[in-house]
């Protein structure tokens, strides 16, 4: 059995996939969870497939509160601690303010913020476990840069993640002294289901990839105890950009 585990949420693909591909790569043993039974198995068993730390999986939403004890008491008894919880799983999709229903709304705020703050405290116990024994732990949230500046249509969603740059930053004041360590990425476009929407005017070419948001991640695993990267913004070459009235000649 590894010496260190993670935790990974909406793992079955896209950034959850590569995140999980890039901890297994750093020697962290992994538990997944995603809803999605079959696409799930399949993801896990890939990994599985090369040499390395074990790779299990559990399949459920992170909306049912019941799926969350279920990963946390499987964590428990398989490992006895957790070094890296990365809640990733999220949903999203397009509406006018206007045309928001009710439960559309309470769809993106259970799995996007409310499965977020329900999992870490109850992996804090697993967290702090970790610190006992080899000196941190860490927290990683998937936000979005629309968490960081809304968007049009995506009112909802942007409301959801700016709720995750601020319980991230929460966590952090809260549990940094006490050896874990909390980080929000905040990715601009990636390509996965999520960009559909865009790729009628945007090529996959031109969209960050998983890779690159899972590089980010394991980046803040070789980091010391002693430093902390409380959030990260990815952005593509033309987002945030100033509009042209405004921009300096360049």
């Amino acid at each position: 059995m590894s010496s260190r585990s993670a935790v990974v949420t909406g793992a079955s693909s896209g950034i959850g996939l590569a995140v999980s591909q890039a901890l297994r790569e750093e020697g962290f043993a992994l538990t997944m969870a995603a809803r999605d039974p079959v696409k799930l198995a399949a993801a896990a068993h890939a990994l599985a497939g090369s040499d390395g730390p074990p790779v299990h999986h559990l399949a459920g939403s992170v909306a049912d509160e019941a799926f969350l004890d279920e990963i946390v008491a499987f964590q428990t008894q398989t490992f006895g601690s957790l070094d890296i919880l990365v809640n990733n799983a999220g949903v999203s999709g397009h509406r006018l303010v206007g045309d928001i229903t009710a439960d559309f709304l309470d769809n993106q705020l259970a799995v996007n913020i409310r499965a977020v703050v329900l999992l870490t405290g109850k992996c804090l116990g697993l967290l702090k476990s970790a610190v006992r024994q080899r000196g941190s732990a860490q927290v990683v949230n998937t936000a979005s840069n629309a968490g960081k500046r809304g968007e049009a249509t995506l009112s909802s969603y942007s409301a959801t993640k700016a709720a995750v740059v601020g319980f991230t930053e929460s966590l952090h004041d809260e549990l940094a002294t006490s050896g874990i360590r909390a980080t929000a990425v905040c990715p601009g476009l990636v390509d996965t289901p999520m960009a559909d929407p865009f790729r009628d005017s945007i090529a996959a070419s031109a969209m960050i990839t998983p890779r690159d948001v899972a590089e980010v991640v394991r980046m803040t695993t070789r980091l010391s105890a002693a430093c902390i990267v409380p959030e990260i913004v990815l952005l593509r070459p033309t987002e945030w950009l100033q509009p042209e009235e405004v921009r300096p000649a360049v």
